[in-house]
């Protein structure tokens, strides 16, 4: 592992989690969805310091682009570890907060809070308070047009996404190239599953990428 491209987190995952044992044992005893998210932490830190380093209108798009996914991250790590061993209170302070991204408009005060958070009643309050997210998550609330929280982030992911090929002389757009593409990706296998399992009435649930039909930019001819 420490010899392919994610080693060197890998090395920083072992050593925070030194005190376990062996590296058989580590990697054997801890769930594989929180060396994941440990993994991710580590990357988007690591990235966030490199375009950073770049200076210019990279940092600035990639640095936004970052910070808005290392806050998805702390969201969803917060609402998938409810009913796990996550979300006991001695291990929300612990383990839990140690997979937040140390940057992002949560951090620090929001993922402070987020470490306190015991169910989705919790989390809720919580993103109110920012309102950049209480939005997304009244949609996953309200469970409005079928939609769910991912699908939320995905469009705010899209028109960001979008919106970072209105700059000039910067790499980002190299970066939202592929974050689009993996979109695409997404949209072709919801509408072959949607085929498959005849719900051609859902086929139309997909975020649209260049779209004159995305719901941000219909709403921004109306203004």
């Amino acid at each position: 592992l420490v010899d392919t491209p994610v080693g060197p987190y890998f090395s920083m995952f072992l050593q925070e989690t030194a005190g376990r044992g062996e590296v058989s044992n580590v990697l054997e005893e801890v769930e594989i969805e929180i060396i994941k998210s440990s993994l991710i932490k580590y990357w988007i830190e690591d990235f966030a310091k490199y375009v950073d380093s770049l200076g210019g209108e990279t940092a600035t798009i990639m640095g936004e682009l970052l910070k808005v996914r290392a806050d998805t991250n702390a969201i969803n790590i917060t609402l998938n570890s409810f009913g796990t061993p996550l979300n006991e209170p001695a291990m929300r302070a612990s383990d839990r907060k140690r997979l937040y991204p140390a940057l992002g408009h949560l951090y620090p005060a929001g993922t402070a809070m987020l470490a306190d958070v015991g169910d989705e009643d919790e989390l809720g309050r919580v993103l109110e308070l920012f309102p950049q997210y209480s939005s997304i998550w009244n949609i996953h609330a309200a469970g409005s047009e079928g939609k769910s929280i991912d699908d939320a982030f995905y469009e705010r992911d899209v028109q960001m996404l979008e919106l970072a090929f209105e700059g000039q002389m910067h790499f980002a757009s190299f970066y939202a190239y592929v974050k689009l593409k993996e979109q695409e990706i997404r949209n072709l296998v919801w509408i072959s599953e949607c085929i498959l399992q005849s719900q051609k009435d859902e086929i139309n649930k997909f975020v649209p990428v260049f779209s004159f039909n995305s719901g941000w930019r219909a709403s921004s001819k109306k203004r």
